[in-house]
């Protein structure tokens, strides 16, 4: 299962009054964004939405051996 040290955040801004964040998922081009009151609940809300999508730790290491150096999150 994908954990927090696989992700990274990228900013915080602020849309029509909600408190937002991006997150990427390390060795990828996988960017979330997700509407959180602080960072720890949109971290919790990017693994959640990364389960459901059904990003495995098979999958996540096939797919940063695809795209290797293009990665645009490091």
């Amino acid at each position: 299962m994908v954990s927090k040290n696989d992700l990274t955040l990228l900013g915080e801004y602020e849309l029509y009054g909600e408190k937002r964040y991006r997150i990427c998922v390390s060795g990828t081009n996988i960017v979330i964004n997700v509407e959180a009151r602080d960072e720890k609940e949109a971290f919790s809300r990017a693994l959640q939405i990364l389960e459901q999508v059904g990003l495995t730790d098979e999958a996540l290491h096939e797919l940063r051996s695809i795209v290797g150096e293009k990665a645009l999150c490091k």
